[in-house]
């Protein structure tokens, strides 16, 4: 197992990680509009825009700004924003919010999914495999910023039963948290949710028909054991795969869904920085952003491991 890890992160984290950082610093510089100009205003004098221009770096070549802000970054240094604060303090002040965000969108994805595809595989023809039929169609054909502002219409400003925006930290008042979390959690982690129903209904309704399950029946082991014992387990392989990829959805949705609610997040922060043209602030975060996606990757070869013992890691590393 580590050999495949250092593997894998010797010849696939680290040159992707380098790679998305040359195309995200020059793909930030392509965006039209100034730093320096946003950040002094249209009053400025001439001498006090060309000095922030150097304090940010700007006169340099490209090249030096970008091995000073990669050297930086490695060493924690994200550099300074625009508005003139250290950048790392916009972004770790942002992340917690995000971090809530998303652990509660992938419970919604992630549990809710694999709960309504077992439930549409053992109910074969019945009203959960109709309703969850129903919930992948809506889910899959409405935008989650449509499906965002669906959801605050009807249970925010209609019911009256959520609130419509903001956020309270979990740990300072949990109900009040969980209250805030549950319709971006609901827009962001519904999609996954009826990606993840498919295939875990699809993957459990083909596993039931292999030999081992009929041994297992034969010996006179309950449905419910045949089921969560023998049949869920392996199920899970391709759903593992799909669930591993569905994390680009829930960070991509993070950038929108935090700002349909107002959520004090990254993807909200990212905005701003966009609209201000904050170079360093931008580019930190898109990193993030890449390194979360390519460690999870990672993280889903590793499980496959754990959920079928046929796979060999350490032959997967050395092929």
């Amino acid at each position: 197992m580590l050999p495949y890890i250092v593997n894998r992160f010797g010849t696939q984290l680290l040159p992707v990680l380098f790679l998305a950082s040359i195309l995200v610093f020059m793909s930030v510089r392509l965006i039209p509009g100034d730093p320096a100009a946003a950040a002094v205003g249209e009053q400025a004098t001439p001498e006090a825009y060309y000095a922030y221009r150097e304090q940010l770096g700007l006169n340099d070549p490209w090249y030096e700004q970008y091995f000073n802000w990669i050297g930086g970054v490695i060493v924690g240094d994200f550099g300074i924003s625009t508005k003139g604060a250290e950048a790392s303090e916009i972004i770790w002040s942002a992340f917690p919010a995000t971090i809530e965000l998303t652990f509660f969108a992938l419970l919604v994805g992630f549990g809710w999914g694999t709960v309504l595809g077992l439930l549409a595989a053992v109910n074969r023809g019945g009203f959960w495999d109709y309703f969850a039929a129903l919930w992948t169609g809506w889910n899959i054909g409405v935008p989650s910023f449509i499906a965002g502002l669906f959801y605050l219409l009807v249970f925010a400003l209609q019911l009256d039963l959520l609130p419509a925006a903001g956020r309270v930290a979990f740990f300072e008042d949990p109900v009040q948290a969980i209250q805030h979390l549950i319709l971006p959690s609901l827009a962001l982690g519904g999609i996954v949710a009826a990606g993840i129903s498919r295939f875990v209904r699809q993957s459990v309704l083909d596993t039931m028909t292999e030999d081992y399950i009929r041994t297992a029946r034969a010996k006179g082991l309950r449905d419910r054991v045949v089921l969560l014992r023998h049949a869920l387990k392996p199920s899970l392989i391709p759903v593992v795969t799909f669930a591993g990829l569905q994390m680009a959805t829930i960070l991509g949705g993070t950038l929108v869904i935090e700002t349909v609610f107002t959520w004090p997040g990254v993807g909200r922060a990212l905005v701003v920085a966009v609209r201000d043209r904050d170079y360093n602030v931008m580019q930190v975060i898109t990193m993030l952003l890449v390194f979360i996606f390519v460690s999870v990757n990672l993280l889903v070869d590793l499980l496959y491991a754990g959920l079928d013992p046929r796979i060999r890691l350490g032959a997967s590393a050395e092929g």
